[in-house]
């Protein structure tokens, strides 16, 4: 085996594994691996799970690996390195690769091959959110397929894990809840670090030897307080040598912009580097500061994990110890300068860690290699260390997460935060860090007019204005953003799907922001620059009619039944559930539906149309015409055909897994049923003594024509979906997979029917009258 992992390597890295690469690719991933700053972690975390799940141990290994770092990375260096090995390996068709970090966490392509194997690279916040249920930047309904996927059939790699903070012990606390509550396939979980690893962790343990033996020589620049960041462009530009790369990582933002303009305004070439820019541009920052060689990067903490970028000298201001010996890493990482790199430290104005102070000073002057920086004993005193990090989310946390939030409690109107019972940030990052957590923010362009007005002519964006996409997308740290005027900042209404000026409540992590362009805010070059008053280039494209779409008219019947056809196909091509678990899956895709039979949904498949078949419709033929018909305006606007499903399955006494089944495959209807805004007696649409027409299937089921009866149901419900939730045999995990399952052959059933779309030819006249 390792002379066949040797060749699999060399080929995707072009270098030969070390030892204990090899080691892990033979016996698997251990709990905890410790490595020296520079010792190939990420080929460690990745090469050996591939290489074991493709090749070596296929049945043993998790499909899905989830590899996370910390959460103010620059996750996508590390996803572009994993994406070349693919691509030399000839894996690209194999294995999905996805991108959980930054704007690119909102896209969710990586939901819909549940049974493909795949590599998932994200931040800490973006992917631990979502296994909490409360995904940053994931749409609320699509949280139980994130959720699901999570934690079901992965295996967990988390990348120095002393820079976590509570996501440390959020990330062991699921683990030890999968291990105690169940999953419907294997999920396991291993930490790195290049310092001492955190203790508690149980398992297996590897040292990875340092094979780099490359050194810094320790010195200290003292900054006086008053004129600190000046005082520390001069230390920079006399620390520089000629014709080399120096980087410099600040812990403040706003300081970063402030040192890097210094350097500018003194003539030195000099680049920005922190997560808060747009894609391209962060690209074109990261390929300038890679091929620089006489150059000074300004960087945040961006710079401690993920990112393979060398330095002759680095300055640093005075760190915790495990981000100082991170950065530590990026000087002389390779060996490059034989006589050593300079690491020099500074204390920034509000002080620093004292532990790694004390280090540091008796250390100064001498040259030290990375395996001495991991075998370093450096405790802070625990009157000094400040208040326990928090143990985690208990079980009683888990299962109250499991139930998604109303529309008005993520990113939506901003009501009523109180619904949402269970928050989630203090487990993913010290209480007082939650502000440097990002939105994600898009600049337009609106004419402006008379206060108040929206839309042409206004000073808001329009009803039909798109919503943004991850290209023009920045994160924003929610701090900075709150000290924008009032008034500056819109999102889209969750409930009425309006523009609206965006209030407190509503700027959580992962909300969606429009600015307007003329405001400034951002330069390409210095990604967000609050103080900039700069005009922003607008990077959206005008709206248009979607190219692709259903092209035929899909009856009911043929609907469900192609959906029952494709959980057959999805559950053969993964682990064995339990018979009872599998015909519940097949039976709730075969019913999922159900409720489109209802009168308001039927109307709404036809509206305006002249060319529908009869009998009842699951889908209708977008046609080259449909985006010219006058806007349909549904006198039940916040219907939901699947609470219907509900309704029929649950008053004709169907089995309460497959009723809720069925219920939940849009993510709307799970655990609670509310109404939506002010829809109220209706509930979801449904008025208490709607009549239901009778569907017969051509598997042989009858559904009789029925009265629906709402007013006792939500309560009811509840009681059944929490105590199937909390079922032995099921648990949340277990049960948001069987969720994803009917939910990804309804997606696949669907798509049987999408095609290319005409373009159109000429709008649609007005009906006579």
């Amino acid at each position: 085996m390792t002379a066949e992992f040797e060749t699999f390597t060399r080929t995707a890295t072009g270098f030969t594994p070390y030892p204990y690469q090899s080691a892990l690719a033979a016996d698997g991933l251990p709990t905890l691996l410790e490595a020296p700053t520079g010792a190939g972690k990420t080929v460690a975390a990745v090469l050996p799970w591939l290489y074991r799940r493709l090749i070596a141990a296929p049945g043993a290994t998790p499909r899905r690996l989830v590899f996370v770092l910390p959460r103010h990375s620059l996750a996508g260096q590390a996803f572009g390195r994993i994406g070349t090995w693919l691509e030399r390996l000839g894996l690209t068709g194999e294995v999905g690769l996805h991108l959980l970090a930054g704007a690119a966490a909102q896209e969710g392509g990586w939901r819909r091959r549940p049974e493909r194997s795949a590599i998932l690279v994200g931040t800490h916040d973006m992917v631990l959110s979502r296994a909490l249920m409360r995904g940053y930047a994931d749409a609320r309904t699509m949280a139980p397929v994130s959720y699901a996927l999570l934690h079901t059939d992965a295996q967990w790699v988390f990348d120095e894990a002393h820079l976590l903070g509570p996501g440390l012990s959020t990330g062991r606390q699921l683990q030890l809840l999968r291990d105690e509550l169940g999953t419907a396939a294997a999920t396991g979980t291993m930490w790195m670090s290049s310092v001492r690893g955190p203790g508690g962790l149980g398992g297996r343990t590897v040292h990875a030897p340092d094979t780099t033996g490359t050194v810094r020589r320790i010195g200290r620049l003292d900054l006086p307080p008053g004129r600190y960041v000046a005082a520390l462009v001069e230390a920079v530009t006399a620390a520089h040598v000629p014709g080399t790369r120096t980087v410099v990582v600040i812990d403040s933002p706003a300081r970063a912009r402030a040192v890097h303009a210094g350097l500018a305004a003194r003539g030195r070439e000099a680049l920005l580097l922190h997560p808060h820019f747009r894609a391209a541009d962060l690209d074109r920052v990261l390929a300038a500061a890679e091929g620089g060689n006489d150059l000074v990067l300004v960087a945040t903490p961006a710079v401690e994990a993920g990112l393979d970028l060398s330095s002759r000298t680095l300055v640093t201001e005075l760190a915790p110890w495990a981000s100082l010996v991170q950065r530590a890493g990026r000087c002389n990482r390779h060996g490059e300068h034989p006589d050593g790199g300079d690491l020099l430290w500074c204390t920034p104005p509000e002080g620093g860690d004292a532990a790694t102070a004390r280090w540091l000073t008796a250390h100064e002057g001498r040259a030290v290699t990375p395996g001495e920086l991991l075998a370093a004993r450096v405790d802070t005193p625990p009157a000094l260390a400040g208040p326990p990090a928090p143990a985690g989310p208990g079980r009683e946390d888990v299962l109250a997460l499991f139930d998604s939030p109303a529309e008005d409690t993520v990113g939506g109107t901003g009501k009523d935060a109180s619904k949402d019972t269970v928050g989630v940030d203090h487990w993913i990052c010290d209480p007082s860090q939650t502000g440097s957590l990002p939105a994600l923010v898009a600049w337009r362009a609106w004419d402006a007019a008379g206060p108040g007005e929206s839309g042409p002519g206004g000073d808001g964006p329009g009803e039909d204005e798109p919503d943004p996409g991850g290209a023009e997308l920045c994160p924003v740290p929610l701090d900075e953003l709150r000290r924008l005027p009032a008034g500056r900042a819109w999102l889209r209404d969750t409930l009425d799907r309006r523009w609206r000026p965006a209030r407190p409540g509503d700027l959580r992590p992962g909300v969606r922001l429009l600015l307007d362009t003329r405001t400034g805010g951002y330069l390409p070059d210095r990604g967000w620059s609050p103080e900039s008053p700069v005009p922003v280039a607008c990077e959206a494209a005008a709206p248009g009619r979607p190219a692709y779409g259903c092209t035929a008219w899909v009856g009911l019947d043929q609907h469900l039944q192609e959906t029952a056809q494709e959980a057959q196909s999805l559950l053969a091509a993964l682990p064995a559930l339990p018979t009872d678990l599998r015909e519940a899956v097949v039976e709730a895709a075969r019913f999922h539906d159900l409720g489109k039979c209802h009168d308001a949904f039927q109307a709404k498949l036809r509206a305006g149309r002249t060319d529908p078949p009869g009998g009842l419709l699951a889908k209708s033929r977008n046609g080259a015409d449909a985006d010219l018909l006058p806007p349909y305006r549904s006198p039940r606007p916040h219907l939901r055909h699947e609470f219907v499903s509900a309704l029929l399955l649950w008053q004709g006494g169907h089995d309460p897994l497959v009723t809720y089944l069925a219920a939940a495959h849009h993510g709307h209807v799970r655990l609670t049923v509310r109404p939506r805004g002010d829809e109220a007696p209706l509930l979801l649409g449904v008025a208490d003594g709607d009549r239901t027409p009778s569907v017969r299937l051509s598997t042989g089921e009858h559904f009789p024509a029925r009265t629906l009866h709402t007013a006792a149901f939500p309560a009811a419900w509840t009681a059944q979906a929490v105590s199937l939730r909390d079922a032995p045999g099921l648990g949340p995990f277990r049960l948001a997979f069987l969720e994803t399952l009917v939910r990804v052959a309804d997606w696949r059933a669907s798509a049987r029917h999408d095609g290319p779309l005409a373009p159109v030819s000429a709008p649609v006249p007005a009906p006579a009258g």
